[in-house]
Parts: structure tokens; C-alpha cells; sequence
């Protein structure tokens, strides 16, 4: 896409992350409907399947990228996704109101297993960078082969701390809403009530498609953005394409907030974080060669890890400890994430 015009490549970048937000947005409606006419929601097909679901377009921006060779791209839009997606919360802060934090409002202790879950992930990937690629196995990187292992494991302990009511306690004035399992028992979206089956799969084969497509060009534009403006590939991945991927979740996530369930949002921020980094095994796959092998390389690659690592651990001990005051309808704990984001962003310009 070099050929185009910079106001032609905005243009393409911008209508392909509107159609990622739409098809993003369809995609989880049509998942939650097929979740609860099939009655898979509490196995760990029916997990798989929603984190598929909730990452496509960032599978679409990866597959692209490494089809190319762009291994800049893949590596910012997934480790860099970290920190935007957890930015996502301090909205959801906003949104939930001025009378207690999201934190508060959905806090427990399940909360905080799931964030450290994303963070035991970020850590494999940055022990994944210190692998020599001639170390790697068929082209893959061992550690990027383990991630998938690591995070199917995760799932089976979460989805049993789900179960225990130890770990689902929360205070007496807080708002957790409905959670994943109580979500799917029911036909969640009145447009696909009276719709067939098969009508629904044909929706969600479409959206699949059009995340698909959106994410080619996303990656293809933003990679021609990024030379005419003189920005590196990685960072205009880690912010721009990643802050395009995040879209979906934006709108989800606030549906989530103003019907009440406060807890499912926060969960499915940090399950994406999680299942968004294991597409570095597939990163791998379509590449044929260790993408995280190579990030050792880039100062970027440590630092962007970090930063999200950081960024979650804030919200890991706030759910914790669920502060209850608000100042300027945030919750102690977003306001910190505002300053590290802001922190981040301005170290990564200097790096």
C-alpha cells in the first residue's frame, strides 16, 4: 500500500477499524447467542471458543503481519495491547458512577486470580525473548509452544475457583452483576431471540470475514502509516493498531457496565489479555520462524511488556484491597493507571 496517498491510507486505517468495532461488536452477540443455545459456556470448548471470538481481530492483524514478515507488528500489537486494553477500564471506571470504583463495585478475590493469570502469561513471553532462535523447535519458539498449554491450564483453575464460593465473595453494598456462567444461560440478545440457528452461524461466519478482511488492511495501512510518518512499525503497532483491535471490547464492555454486570467486564479484559498473548504460538506457525526469539533485540519489546505488567498489577491488588472512594468518578486505582499510562507513553517516545 505504499503507492497510496497519506490521506487515502488514514482513510483505509480509520474505515477498517470502524468495521472491526461492528463486526467485533456482532461477533460477541452472535458468540453469547450460539453460547446459550448450545450450552457450552461452562466447558472449556465453549472459553476457547468466546476467546477466539473476542481476540479475531487481533488474530487478523498477527496472521497479516506474519504472512509479510512484519514481526514489529505482531510484537507491539500483542504486547502493546496489554496496556491499551487495560486502559479500557479506567472508561468502565467512569462509566459505573461517581458513588464507588468498578473495583469496588465488582472486586473479589477471582478477579485478582484472573489478573494474575494475564500477568503469569506476560512473564512467559518476556522469559520467551531470552530463547536463542536456534533453540527453537520446527520454527517455533519452545516457550510461544507453551503458552497455549499454560493458558488451557489456567482456564481449568479459574473455571474452578469460579465454582467455589470462597473466592466469589464480595461486600455487601458492591455490584458484581451477573458473571460468565449466569450470562449464558439465557438467549442474551433480543435481536438473534427470534432467529434461527442457523441464521445466527451465518451472521457470525460473516463477521468472522469482515474482522478478517478489516484486519489485513488495518495492518497492511498502519505498516505504510507508520513509513510515510517516519514512526516506528512497533509503536505505531503498540498504540494505533492496538488501540483499533480494542474496539470491540470498548463497546462490549460497556453494554456489560450499564446492564450491571461490572464483574464480567473486568473479567473479560484480563481473559483477553491473557488469550491475546498465546497468538504468539500461531505468530510462529504462519512466520516459520521464533518472533519472540528475535524481540530480544528491540529495548521496545521489555519495556511495552512491563508497562502492561505494571499497569495490571495495580488493578490485581486493587481488587484486593477494593478502595471505596472515588475522586472525579475514578476509582484511586484508575487514576494511578491514567499516571503510568502517561508515564509510558512519554518513555516510549524517548526510548
Amino acid at each position: 500500500m505504499g503507492g497510496f496517498s497519506l490521506t487515502a491510507l488514514l482513510a483505509l486505517f480509520v474505515g477498517s477499524g470502524v468495521v472491526t468495532w461492528l463486526a467485533g461488536v456482532t461477533l460477541t452477540k452472535t458468540t453469547d447467542s450460539l453460547d446459550a443455545r448450545f450450552k457450552i459456556g461452562d466447558a472449556i470448548g465453549g472459553l476457547v471458543l468466546l476467546g477466539v471470538a473476542g481476540s479475531l481481530p487481533e488474530i487478523a492483524v498477527v496472521g497479516s503481519a506474519a504472512l509479510h514478515g512484519h514481526m514489529p507488528v505482531i510484537i507491539g500489537t500483542l504486547i502493546g495491547g496489554l496496556s491499551i486494553q487495560t486502559l479500557l477500564l479506567v472508561i468502565f471506571d467512569f462509566a459505573a458512577g461517581k458513588k464507588r470504583p468498578l473495583s469496588y463495585l465488582a472486586g473479589s478475590v477471582e478477579l485478582s486470580i484472573e489478573t494474575l493469570f494475564a500477568i503469569a502469561i506476560a512473564v512467559m513471553v518476556l522469559l520467551a525473548t531470552l530463547v536463542p532462535a536456534g533453540k527453537s523447535v520446527f520454527h517455533v519458539n519452545p516457550l510461544s509452544a507453551a503458552l497455549p498449554i499454560a493458558w488451557i491450564a489456567g482456564l481449568l483453575v479459574i473455571n474452578k475457583v469460579r465454582k467455589n464460593a470462597r473466592f466469589s465473595a464480595v461486600a455487601e453494598d458492591s455490584a458484581p452483576g451477573r458473571k460468565h456462567h449466569e450470562r449464558r444461560k439465557v438467549e442474551n440478545h433480543p435481536f438473534y431471540a427470534n432467529r434461527s440457528t442457523l441464521h445466527v452461524i451465518g451472521i457470525f461466519v460473516f463477521a468472522c470475514i469482515a474482522t478478517l478482511i478489516a484486519g489485513w488492511i488495518l495492518e497492511e495501512s498502519g505498516n505504510a502509516i507508520a513509513d510515510k510518518l517516519g514512526i516506528g512499525t512497533g509503536i505505531f503497532a503498540a498504540t494505533f493498531i492496538a488501540l483499533a483491535t480494542a474496539i470491540p471490547e470498548i463497546s462490549t464492555g460497556l453494554e456489560s457496565i450499564v446492564i450491571g454486570d461490572n464483574h464480567l467486564a473486568v473479567s473479560d479484559i484480563m481473559g483477553g489479555n491473557a488469550f491475546m498473548l498465546i497468538l504468539f504460538f500461531l505468530a510462529d506457525l504462519m512466520a516459520r520462524k521464533p518472533v519472540l526469539s528475535y524481540a530480544h533485540r528491540d529495548d521496545h519489546v521489555v519495556f511495552l511488556a512491563l508497562w502492561g505488567v505494571a499497569m495490571m498489577v495495580v488493578y490485581a491488588v486493587s481488587f484486593l484491597l477494593r478502595p471505596r472512594r472515588c475522586y472525579w468518578r475514578l476509582g484511586v486505582d484508575s487514576l494511578l493507571t491514567i499516571l503510568l499510562y502517561a508515564a509510558g507513553v512519554f518513555m516510549l517516545t524517548r526510548i
